[in-house]
C-alpha cells in the first residue's frame, strides 16, 4: 500500500471516490482562494477611495442586489443541470473582470475611476456569493448523504487550504503587482476552475425538476413552512447582523492604523491567510470529533460564545489586536465548525427542498443580515456619530439570540431526524416487498425462525450436535408414575401418551410441574405444555424462573421458559426475564428479550425495579463483542444447511445480533423509532438508511454507539480495524457465551482455524 493509499484509508474515502473527491477538493481550493483575492482587492481598493463610514452603503447595495440575482440563479440550478449553470456564471464573471481591469487601466480620472471601484465591489462580491453556493449545490450532487457528512469536511478544507494559501500569497503580491493587476490573477483562477469542472462526471437533471423552478418568493415562503429551515434561516440572518458589525469595527481599526492600499491589502491577505489555516487545522483534526462529541447545538453555540466575550473586551478596551483576535476567531469558525455543523443541518431535509432552498438560505438570507447590519452602521455610527466601540452592545445581544437559536436548533434537527425517519418508515415495507420479504416485521421477534445452524466437519464428525440428537432429561426418566396415572403417562416416551395426558385435565397443581417443564423440549407438545403450565397459575412461575436462572439446567428446555413466562407471571416473572439478559448462552438472552417486549404489548405486569440501567447494560454486552462472536450467535431451533460455518444469514451475516440488540434498544426508547431505524438498517435503501444512522447518532450513549457502529455505520477501514480483536479473545468468547458448543481442544482449533479463514 502506498503513501496515497494511506492517505485516502486515513481520510475514508473510498476508491470509487477517489476522483470526485480529488477534484471537488482542487474546485474548493480554487473557488476559496478566489474569494480571498476578491475580497482583498475590493476592500482595499474601496476603503483606499472611500470612507470608512460609507461602508454601510455599498454593504446594503449587496444586499439588495442580491435577493433578484440569486432568485434568478435558483430558478436556473432547478432548471437546467448545476454544473452547465456554475460554467455559465463563470464566463459572466470572468467575462466582468476583464472588462473592469480594461476600465481601470484606461481611465485614470478620478470620478471614473470611484465608479469602477464600486462596480468591482459589486461584481466581485454578488459573483463570489453566487460561485460559493453554486459549487456546493454541484458537489452535493455527487455524494449521497452519509458521503456527504463523511466528505464534506475534507473538501471545505480544500477550500480552506486555498484561502490559507491565496491569504499567505497575497503579501508577495502586494509588492510585485498594483491592485488593478491583481485583477487578471481572479481571471486566471477562474479559468483553472474551469478546467477542474470539465473533469467531474455528469450531472443530468429529472424531467420533473426541470419544469418546476424556484423563484425567490417560492424559496422563502418553503422556508418559512417548514420549522427546521426557518431556524436555519434565523441562525444565518443574526450571524450575518453580527458579523457585519463586528467585521465593520475591525476595518474602522485597520484602516486608523495603516495608510497606504498596499499596506491594507497585506494585512487584509495575511489576515485571511492566517485565519485560514486555523480553520484548514480544525476541520482536518477537529471538526468530526468535536460534532460526533458535543452536537450540533453545541457546535453552533460556540461561535456566539466567542463573539459574546469578545464584544465585552471591545466594549471595555477597543483595540487592533483584540479585534483582530475576536474577528479571526469568527472567521476560522465560520469556515470550519460553524459552517460544518450547518451543512450537517439540511441533511434530514428532503432533496428537493435542500435543492430549492439552500441557495436562499445562504446567500439571501446572509446578505440580508449583512444589510441589516449595514442600517444598524449607518444610523448609529454614520448619523450618530457615536464610536464604533459600542457595537459591541448589538454584538452581545445579537450573540445571546444566538444561544437561544442553537438550543432550539438542537432539539429541531433531532425531531426532524426522528420524524423523517418514521416518515420513511411507511416506505420500508415497500421496499420489503421489493426484496420478497413481504409481511414480514423485520423486528417482530420470533421464538422459533429459520437461519442457518453450519456444521464443521472433522473426520466425518460435526462439532456440535443437533438438538434431536441431544439426550432430555425427561427421554431418561421413568415411564411408570407411583401413585398418580396421570404422572406415569406424562413420563411416557410415546408422544400419543403424553397428548392425551395433557388433555385430559385443565386441574395442574405443583405435583406436575417438574414433568411439564421437561416436556417443554418436545416440540410437537410445546403449545399443550405451555397451556398446561399457565392453567397451573402463579405457582409455576417460580419453578419456570428458577429453571431460567439456573446456567446448569438443560438448555433444551431453559431456552424456551422465556417463551412460556412471555404469557403469563408477575413481577416475578419480568424480573427473571431482565436477569436473562445476562445469561451465558446468547439463545437465552435471545428469547428473554422477545418476552420482554411481548409482555409489554399484552399490559402483563412490569418489574417494579428501574430496568433501564439492566437493559442498557446488557445492550453494551452484545455490542462489546467481536465481529466474529456477533456473526456467529445463532439459534439451535434451525433447518440444517450444507453452507459453511456462518456463510449465510437470512439478509446479512450477523442478523440475529443485530436483532436482538436492535429489540434491547426498543425497551429503552421509543419503539416506533428503533424498528423504523432497524428497517433502515437491513434493508437496501440508502435513505432509509441515512435517516437510521442520524437518528441513532443522535439517541444512542457515546460508549454504545462507538461499539455498534462498526457493524451498521458508515466507518473506515481503519475504524474497523480498531475494533477488531485478538483470534484468542474471540474463541474465549466464543466458548464462553454459548454461540457454539465447542468444548474440546481439537474443537477449539477447528473454530481458530474457521476464523482465520473468515479473516482471510
Amino acid at each position: 500500500m502506498n503513501l496515497l493509499q494511506r492517505l485516502a484509508n486515513w481520510l475514508d474515502v473510498r476508491p470509487h471516490e477517489v476522483r470526485t473527491v480529488s477534484l471537488s477538493f482542487m474546485g474548493a481550493f480554487l473557488v476559496m482562494a478566489f474569494l480571498v483575492l476578491a475580497r482583498s482587492l475590493r476592500e482595499a481598493l474601496y476603503l483606499s477611495a472611500f470612507d470608512v463610514r460609507t461602508l454601510p452603503y455599498i454593504t446594503g447595495a449587496v444586499a439588495l442586489l442580491s435577493i433578484p440575482i440569486v432568485g434568478a440563479f435558483s430558478k436556473m440550478l432547478a432548471r437546467y443541470s448545476p454544473k452547465k449553470v456554475l460554467i455559465g456564471l463563470l464566463f459572466i464573471l470572468a467575462a466582468g473582470l476583464v472588462a473592469l481591469w480594461a476600465l481601470a487601466v484606461a481611465w485614470a480620472v478620478t470620478e471614473f475611476r470611484s465608479a469602477a471601484i464600486v462596480t468591482f465591489y459589486l461584481w466581485t462580491a454578488l459573483g463570489t456569493l453566487l460561485l460559493t453556493s453554486g459549487f456546493w449545490v454541484v458537489t452535493s450532487e455527487f455524494f449521497p448523504v452519509r458521503g456527504a457528512k463523511r466528505l464534506f469536511g475534507l473538501i471545505g478544507a480544500g477550500g480552506t487550504a486555498g484561502a490559507m494559501v491565496m491569504g499567505s500569497l497575497l503579501i508577495w503580491l502586494a509588492r510585485h503587482f498594483t491592485p488593478v493587476w491583481l485583477q487578471l490573477w481572479l481571471v486566471g483562477l477562474l479559468v483553472l476552475f474551469f478546467c477542474a469542472l470539465q473533469f467531474l462526471p455528469k450531472i443530468e437533471v429529472a424531467a420533473a425538476a426541470k419544469q418546476e423552478g424556484s423563484s425567490t418568493l417560492e424559496s422563502a415562503v418553503a422556508v418559512w413552512k417548514s420549522p427546521h429551515l426557518r431556524t436555519i434561516g434565523w441562525i444565518i440572518f443574526v450571524v450575518g447582523v453580527a458579523t457585519a458589525l463586528l467585521d465593520y469595527q475591525f476595518k474602522a481599526l485597520a484602516q486608523a492604523s495603516f495608510d497606504t492600499p498596499e499596506q491594507l491589502t497585506g494585512f487584509f491577505g495575511a489576515f485571511y491567510g492566517w485565519t485560514g489555516a486555523a480553520a484548514l487545522l480544525i476541520q482536518l483534526a477537529i471538526v468530526a470529533r468535536f460534532l460526533g462529541w458535543a452536537g450540533v447545538a453545541w457546535t453552533l453555540a460556540l461561535l456566539p460564545v466567542i463573539l459574546l466575550l469578545g464584544s465585552v473586551g471591545m466594549l471595555i478596551v477597543p483595540s487592533l489586536i483584540l479585534v483582530t483576535a475576536v474577528r479571526g476567531a469568527d472567521a476560522t469558525l465560520r469556515k470550519s465548525l460553524y459552517r460544518s455543523a450547518l451543512e450537517v443541518l439540511y441533511v434530514p431535509m428532503p432533496s428537493l427542498l435542500r435543492r430549492k432552498t439552500k441557495t436562499f438560505i445562504d446567500s439571501v438570507l446572509d446578505s440580508l443580515g449583512e444589510g441589516v447590519g449595514a442600517a444598524v452602521i449607518f444610523f448609529f455610527i454614520t448619523l450618530s456619530g457615536l464610536s464604533f466601540r459600542y457595537l459591541s452592545l448589538f454584538i452581545i445581544g445579537l450573540s445571546g439570540v444566538l444561544l437561544v437559536l442553537s438550543r432550539k436548533m438542537g432539539r429541531q434537527y433531532f425531531s426532524t431526524v426522528k420524524e423523517q425517519l418514521q416518515l420513511s418508515g411507511s416506505d420500508a415495507r415497500t421496499v420489503a416487498a421489493a426484496a420478497q420479504l413481504e409481511g414480514r416485521d423485520l423486528l417482530s421477534g420470533t421464538f422459533t425462525r429459520l437461519d442457518i445452524r453450519a456444521l464443521v466437519d472433522e473426520g466425518g464428525e460435526p462439532l456440535f450436535e443437533s438438538p434431536a440428537a441431544q439426550p432430555s432429561q425427561e427421554s431418561e426418566a421413568p415411564e411408570s408414575g407411583v401413585g398418580d396415572p396421570l404422572l406415569a403417562r406424562l413420563k411416557s416416551s410415546d408422544l400419543v401418551t403424553v397428548a392425551r395426558a395433557l388433555e385430559e385435565t385443565l386441574d395442574w397443581d405443583e405435583r406436575y410441574l417438574p414433568d411439564l417443564s421437561r416436556l417443554l423440549a418436545r416440540d410437537p407438545l410445546f403449545d399443550r405444555v405451555t397451556l398446561a403450565l399457565m392453567t397451573a397459575g402463579d405457582p409455576a412461575v417460580p419453578h419456570l424462573t428458577s429453571i431460567l436462572a439456573d446456567e446448569s439446567s438443560d438448555f433444551v428446555i431453559r431456552r424456551r421458559v422465556p417463551r412460556v413466562l412471555a404469557r403469563m407471571g408477575g413481577v416475578e416473572a419480568d424480573d427473571a426475564l431482565l436477569d436473562a439478559l445476562d445469561a451465558d448462552r446468547f439463545e437465552v438472552r435471545y428469547r428473554a428479550a422477545i418476552a420482554l417486549v411481548r409482555r409489554r404489548r399484552r399490559g402483563l405486569p412490569s418489574s417494579e425495579r428501574d430496568e433501564a440501567p439492566q437493559v442498557w447494560a446488557a445492550i453494551d454486552s452484545e455490542v462489546s463483542r467481536g465481529r466474529p462472536v456477533w456473526e456467529m450467535q445463532k439459534l439451535l431451533d434451525e433447518a440444517p444447511d450444507d453452507d459453511a460455518l456462518v456463510s449465510k444469514r437470512v439478509g446479512v451475516r450477523g442478523e440475529l445480533s443485530l436483532e436482538h440488540t436492535f429489540r434491547l434498544l426498543s425497551l429503552v426508547m421509543e419503539p416506533e423509532a428503533v424498528r423504523a431505524a432497524f428497517n433502515g438498517i437491513m434493508l437496501d435503501d440508502e435513505r432509509l438508511k441515512s435517516f437510521s444512522l442520524e437518528y441513532l447518532e443522535q439517541v444512542l450513549p457515546a460508549d454504545v454507539r462507538k461499539k455498534l457502529w462498526p457493524f451498521i455505520g458508515d466507518v473506515s477501514e481503519y475504524q474497523r480495524e480498531k475494533s477488531l480483536r485478538s483470534l484468542d479473545e474471540v474463541v474465549s468468547d466464543l466458548m464462553i457465551t454459548g454461540a457454539t458448543l465447542f468444548a474440546d481442544v481439537p474443537d477449539r482449533e477447528a473454530l481458530r482455524q474457521i476464523l482465520e479463514e473468515e479473516e482471510d
